[in-house]
């Protein structure tokens, strides 16, 4: 089996990136829709430079740009719960940073904006050195769209077949 249905080449996944990075744009608090941003900008890797072939490739990228070691420790992290890999040390934790619990209030009570909700990164190791302390999810966002539209990475902006 090659892909999963209509996803079935690396353009078809740097779409579904698009489409979940606009989703974390939408609402940047959105923890489903940043786990699906995770997962998709960590996978993308290894659709693009597939096989075992090309696993010095994914690696010699990942040592390049922090930001696909990031990609990696907060993909694994969030499937496996916790990283038992000893090489993943770009994020210390991750947290909401919020006014309130999220679902304290019913949806529109409150304008967007109103009260901060927004979901952190907190870094280590090369990542912290690069980007600082912190990421909030939207600035993460940005950079791995950034990393993945650059020069051999995806069109400039892909849309959702279907």
């Amino acid at each position: 089996m090659a892909g999963l249905f209509d996803l079935v080449t690396v353009d078809d996944l740097c779409a579904k990136l698009d489409h979940d990075y606009r989703r974390v744009k939408a609402d940047s608090a959105d923890a489903f829709a940043a786990f699906d941003f995770i997962v998709t900008a960590w996978h993308l890797l290894e659709w693009k430079y597939s096989g075992n072939n090309a696993k010095a490739q994914r690696e010699s990228l990942c040592q390049q740009f922090p930001v696909l070691e990031l990609c990696e420790h907060l993909c694994v992290s969030g499937k496996h719960y916790e990283p038992t890999n000893p090489k993943l040390q770009s994020v210390q934790g991750t947290f909401r940073h919020s006014a309130w619990k999220r679902g304290f209030w019913a949806p529109g009570v409150w304008a967007k904006g109103t009260w901060q909700d927004g979901l952190v990164i907190e870094l280590s190791g090369t990542a912290k050195e690069m980007f600082g302390d912190r990421l909030t999810m939207e600035q993460f966002a940005d950079l791995v769209v950034l990393f993945w539209r650059g020069p051999g990475g995806c069109p400039k902006e892909s849309h959702v077949a279907g």
